[in-house]
């Protein structure tokens, strides 16, 4: 068994630890790449079918759900960065799809009886756990390398614009129905992929007390990256009022030749995926977009293709940047997600409603031509004075991974050390899921009763399992069994 870890001498590579089989990784790429498309369909139906049809019942019903969201992710990365102990896979998951079936059932409950106060209740529920369900899928995709996330994030976000079209035919209850649906699935196809890395953040402690030792490891929550998420994602919120009919966005598939073409090029290309080109991609298209706005003949259509493009080129450059983030440092990547997610929540609520202020004082061609302007002038301006000397790519690798992280190869997530030993071992040894979950614990020094509470199973359940992964790997005490651990690390450097 020990003979797998060996490096062969004058390779210069080694058999990864916790390599999955070689069919095992297309099926992790199209799990994350439906579950991110699963994302960004959400959200549109969220803002183009779910939001419009509760306006019939309360019309400020989007800006307190959205408000409600925003808070929940805010406190959701504060306090996973201070305590992360509460935010187990289980409770994570659990909170998530209670939050969706209960907010789903209110919503429905509410559009029926024509309760104002009941939907709102009912629409922050279904926002809340649609925020939690991107998280959890931020978190499952770290499991990614970077090639095949920016493969992964353009894929899933040119589909989710193609199905755009599919939406519009659909009955406004079929969206609303997809819309509660769509985020469960998510979740559920995620899963597999998502629930080891959550639970080796909540064994690994608090990402506050790590970043004291190792503070390159971490961005502060105040660092460029997420004042970027925040302005941009103001820009996206704006462009969703831009020709809204009953505020309703207006859906410009003509973006989707010039994203599909950017995706032929990722997928073709062999150079790694560049966060900042698609942040110049994005600029270019915004500005032209307001730009085009400001002269009175022009066409609609065209304004809202150029827009739409900018937002969605930055849309795939903010999850592609965040779950990078995270693969950097898992200890951190519960908190930087829900924070990244939180700023670009309040930025599209903000945007959003100065768009229909603006909508409501643009009483002229004049006056909309001079917002326009004013909106390219302030985007020029940051770029020229603050983004100049900032950069994408270079924020993912200044970010030092912990001592207790390694990172692998392009083609997987860096996982701690011990969890890519255990996955060797366990799989040389047969283990099955629980009983690998089980060994990790055990190696990382955890008792039974720990692994009780953790794992939320009966004692002598655990003692079961921990008595056939002894006999499995041929060991007879706890020490021994972390003796094993060692001595593959020693084998393997």
């Amino acid at each position: 068994m020990a003979a797998a870890f060996v490096i062969p001498r004058g390779t210069g590579t080694r058999t990864r630890a916790h390599d999955a089989p070689p069919s095992a990784h297309p099926a992790r790429f199209l799990a994350c790449t439906f579950a991110l498309m699963g994302s960004f369909v959400s959200y549109w139906l969220l803002n183009y079918s779910a939001f419009p049809l509760f306006d019939h019942v309360y019309l400020q019903t989007r800006e307190a759900s959205a408000i409600v969201g925003g808070l929940a992710l805010t406190a959701l990365a504060f306090a996973s960065y201070w305590h992360p102990r509460p935010f187990t896979s289980r409770r994570l998951f659990m909170a998530a799809t209670s939050t969706m079936i209960v907010g789903s059932i209110t919503v429905i409950v509410s559009m029926c009886g024509q309760l104002p106060a009941v939907l709102v209740c009912g629409a922050a529920l279904v926002t809340v756990g649609a925020g939690l369900a991107n998280i959890i899928v931020g978190i499952g995709c770290v499991g990614l390398g970077m090639r095949r996330l920016g493969i992964g994030v353009t894929l899933a976000y040119v589909l989710a614009y193609a199905l755009r079209g599919v939406f519009a035919t659909l009955p406004e209850a079929a969206n609303l129905t997809l819309f509660c649906v769509v985020p469960l699935v998510t979740v559920i196809v995620i899963a597999p992929y998502a629930r080891p890395l959550l639970n080796q953040m909540y064994a690994e402690g608090s990402p506050a007390q790590a970043a004291v030792t190792a503070p390159s490891s971490f961005l502060p929550f105040g660092h460029q990256l997420f004042v970027t998420l925040l302005l941009f994602r103001f820009i996206y919120g704006y462009t969703l009022t831009f020709g809204e009919v009953e505020r309703v966005p207006l859906l410009a598939l003509g973006a989707l030749v010039p994203l599909a073409l950017v995706l032929g090029y990722v997928m073709l290309s062999r150079r790694d995926f560049s966060p900042d080109a698609f942040f110049q991609l994005s600029i270019l298209c915004s500005v032209a977009g307001f730009l085009v706005l400001s002269i009175a003949t022009a066409k609609s259509t065209l304004i809202s293709t150029l827009l739409s493009c900018g937002t969605g080129f930055f849309e795939i450059l903010m999850y592609f940047v965040l779950i990078a983030l995270g693969a950097k440092n898992t200890v951190n990547a519960l908190p930087m997600l829900a924070w990244g997610n939180a700023m670009a929540s309040w930025g599209t609520l903000l945007g959003a409603n100065f768009g229909r202020f603006t909508n409501e004082m643009a009483a002229d061609a004049t006056t909309t031509s001079l917002i326009a302007a004013c909106i390219v002038f302030g985007i020029v301006t940051y770029v020229v004075l603050v983004q100049k000397s900032f950069s994408f790519s270079h924020t993912i690798q200044g970010v030092e991974p912990l001592a207790s992280l390694v990172s692998s190869n392009a083609d997987d997530s860096p996982l701690s050390p011990i969890a890519d030993r255990c996955a060797a071992i366990g799989a040389a040894a047969g283990l099955t899921d629980r009983e690998q979950e089980i060994f990790e614990y055990l190696a990382r020094g955890r008792n039974v009763r720990f692994i009780q509470d953790e794992l939320t199973v009966s004692y002598n359940t655990v003692k079961t399992h921990v008595s056939h992964i002894y006999a499995k790997l041929d060991v007879h005490s706890h020490q021994e069994l972390i003796d094993l651990v060692e001595r593959t690390s020693s084998r393997a450097s």
